[in-house]
């Protein structure tokens, strides 16, 4: 029995001892071209274009989205591509792709790291920017 058992539980702490995997998803960023009444076309990063049957509400276009083609499943992005509008002593003017501007609260990071005409990305949640690694979208 003990032969038995000592196997055993050797066995069962080396599969468990593994990490803990996830699910692998396929969820890929896109900008709202256009809202029509057959539902949302999505524009991707080199031109492709995707016509998307779902509810627009709470979508404008320009705004950034996440789209997993395997589940359909759409989200919007919480971080959205924005333009340094204005940099003044206590806050930050931004433009968004979707039109709306937003004020952000001047933090001391935000002084020499950006400044007018920069690509940042934007998260209204927090009042965060952050330097954009995304391209202009072919028009």
């Amino acid at each position: 029995m003990k032969n038995f058992i000592l196997p055993a539980v050797a066995l069962f702490l080396l599969f468990f001892s593994f990490q803990q995997s996830y699910a692998k998803t396929y969820y890929r960023t896109f900008e709202v071209a256009e809202i029509t009444g057959e539902g949302i076309v999505l524009k991707d990063f080199e031109g492709g274009r995707l016509l998307v049957n779902k509810d627009p509400s709470g979508l404008k276009t320009g705004d950034s989205v996440r789209y997993d083609t395997v589940r359909n499943v759409l989200k919007k992005n919480p971080w959205q591509p924005a333009t340094v509008t204005k940099m003044g002593n206590n806050s930050v003017t931004l433009k968004l792709n979707s039109g709306e501007k937003a004020d952000v609260n001047m933090r001391s990071r935000y002084r020499d790291e950006f400044k007018e005409g920069d690509q940042v990305l934007y998260k209204a949640s927090s009042g965060q920017i952050k330097k954009s690694n995304m391209q202009k979208l072919i028009k």
